[in-house]
């Protein structure tokens, strides 16, 4: 049976498969196969928009000629297309460099600025106050001179169905030089997203109001995108918000005006917060952390091989205590073997404290053992100012949930191995921390010793118990890919995160899968006869995580 036999309830299924979020779609041979398969294939060929620049270290600023052929495509040739639009993948729109000159066929006319206008006047409605009236006027005027802030805002405000927006935040330079602009046209429309929805009149839909999933990726002194983060946090119907390479530098810029489009705290429904590869500081975190109401996840991992400052583990634990009886998942790395700054007038801030027994909704827990008992063991190579041991920390068993599920303690040392052997023994005679169903304790490789692992753990094993005990150890390259850091290739593709939606999205997927288990020499697993879940060798994940490298003229400088 050929594919134009089939009904069209499986043809739509099959080119659903067919849609990829980077490099030539093949929904795109269908369309020029005959007219029934160019029906039932157009939609989907519309359902992802991407316009990233086309350079190998994957990041820079978005195509404005794409903007361009695209708002021409679904605003003018085929409007009815707009709704189909689900994913926008975006290059960065807040550039500062100067357009070059784009050919005629590339820049809008005249009759298409007129009905881009129209558009935006309508979408917008009638009920804006004069400012917001002088924004949207503004708006216009930029797109006319071809700003590709002002182009994406109009993509977005086009497609109303976008479910995933993923988008970078490019710029020259730090945010504080004063050539630096912001994107006012994209600021404007998510104010403009909030405000709206709450509209009565019939049948106006506000902006944005079915997008569910964004990640913003910043680069270095980026300021803007936490404004841009409080107010995406305000969307109706977000679910899942995350930020990848965030950094900040000094106060916390535009607080009087971004924490009021939150009209009161715990009213945002976002529900998953993941922080990667972040230097946020402590205040803007919890901030974040404090306008939404039903939190059930949060991840925060700190750069690999950089300082940490203006954030600790205690300052993690306040922004999710409010959370206690929603949270579930959390997710710590503040990569151990980095330098801490700023901990010596409050040494207790390096590890959570007892206030986390306090979260009963909590059932994973991943963290490193620093984070967790105050305690630490520096590789010998390295220069450390930090404590092997904070005094007066409480100790492991004081500090866990009691009905945790399942947990994960990174960067262990010989510090831990007491705590561990009484954990082990409490949780075997039935004590407390019935629930717990894995333990996975991953040793740093080059400090580890296996035999007093030996006697700590492995002669007082779970037998009998419904938890299983995993007993591993990293390497210090492993380490480096559980908290997503690194270069990976793909042919002439170089991705410089593993986190990253936009350019390693299908490799984010393993790395998600594997991070936990990225350990070499597994020497003790479950005491169940049950084989660990992860059967793919240490070896292959690695190479699937970190591919092989590209010809020597892809290959980025250290």
């Amino acid at each position: 049976m050929t594919l134009n036999n089939l009904p069209p309830e499986l043809q739509s299924k099959i080119c659903s498969y067919l849609v990829t979020s980077f490099g030539p779609s093949p929904i795109h041979a269908l369309l020029r196969t005959c007219k029934q398969l160019y029906d039932v294939a157009l939609p989907f060929s519309v359902q992802i928009f991407r316009n990233t620049a086309p350079i190998h270290i994957g990041r820079g600023p978005c195509s404005e000629t794409s903007n361009v052929q695209f708002l021409r495509y679904i605003l003018i040739s085929k409007p009815e297309l707009a709704k189909k639009v689900h994913t926008v993948i975006l290059g960065g729109f807040t550039t500062t460099r100067e357009r070059v000159k784009t050919p005629p066929t590339a820049t809008s006319t005249g009759e298409e600025l007129a009905t881009y206008e129209e558009f935006i006047i309508n979408a917008l409605g009638p009920q804006l106050s004069e400012a917001d009236l002088s924004r949207r006027d503004s708006w216009i005027a930029h797109l006319k001179e071809g700003s590709s802030d002002a182009q994406i805002s109009l993509i977005l405000l086009a497609c109303s169905d976008v479910k995933r927006l993923y988008f970078e935040d490019y710029q020259d330079g730090p945010s504080q030089n004063q050539l630096f602009k912001k994107p006012d046209c994209f600021i404007f429309l998510l104010e403009m997203a909030k405000t709206l929805s709450t509209s009565k009149t019939p049948g106006f839909i506000a902006p944005l109001q079915s997008l569910r999933h964004v990640q913003a990726q910043s680069h270095e002194d980026n300021d803007c995108g936490w404004e841009q983060a409080f107010r995406l946090l305000a969307l109706p119907q977000l679910k899942s918000y995350e930020s990848l390479d965030t950094t900040r530098c000094g106060n916390f810029a535009g607080d009087s005006t971004i924490l009021p489009l939150i009209t009161r705290p715990n009213s945002s429904s976002v529900r998953r917060i993941s922080l990667h590869q972040s230097l946020a500081p402590a205040a803007e975190v919890q901030a974040l952390l404090g306008v939404c109401k039903h939190l059930e996840k949060f991840e925060y991992i700190s750069p690999a091989l950089e300082p940490i400052y203006g954030i600790f583990a205690r300052d993690i634990m306040e922004a999710v205590l409010p959370h206690a009886s929603t949270l579930r998942h959390l997710h710590i790395n503040f990569s151990d073997e980095c330098k801490k700054i700023g901990w010596e007038d409050d040494p207790d801030q390096l590890y959570l404290g007892t206030a986390l027994a306090q979260m009963t909704a909590l059932r994973h827990l991943s963290i490193g053992m620093q984070s967790l008992t105050g305690r630490f063991d520096p590789a010998p190579t390295d220069e450390q100012d930090t404590p092997l041991q904070i005094d007066g920390a409480p100790r492991l068993i004081e500090c866990l949930p009691e009905n945790l599920v399942e947990l994960s303690i990174r960067d262990c040392g010989k510090a831990i191995l007491d705590q561990a052997k009484e954990l082990i023994g409490l949780i075997k005679r039935g004590k407390r921390f019935t629930n717990l169903r894995r333990i996975v304790l991953l040793f740093k490789a080059e400090i580890a010793n296996l035999r007093d692992i030996q006697q700590a753990i492995t002669e007082n094993p779970l037998e009998g118990s419904c938890c299983d005990l995993w007993v591993a150890f990293q390497h210090r390259e492993a380490r480096w890919i559980s908290s997503g850091r690194g270069h990976t290739f793909e042919g002439i593709r170089a991705i410089p995160s593993l986190c990253s939606r936009i350019f390693a999205d299908d490799l984010r997927k393993d790395w998600i899968n594997f991070r936990e288990a990225l350990a070499y020499k597994l020497y003790a697993s479950s005491s169940s006869p049950h084989l660990p879940a992860y059967r793919v060798g240490v070896d292959e994940r690695v190479n699937r995580l970190l591919l092989l490298k590209p010809p020597h003229e892809y290959q980025l400088q250290d």
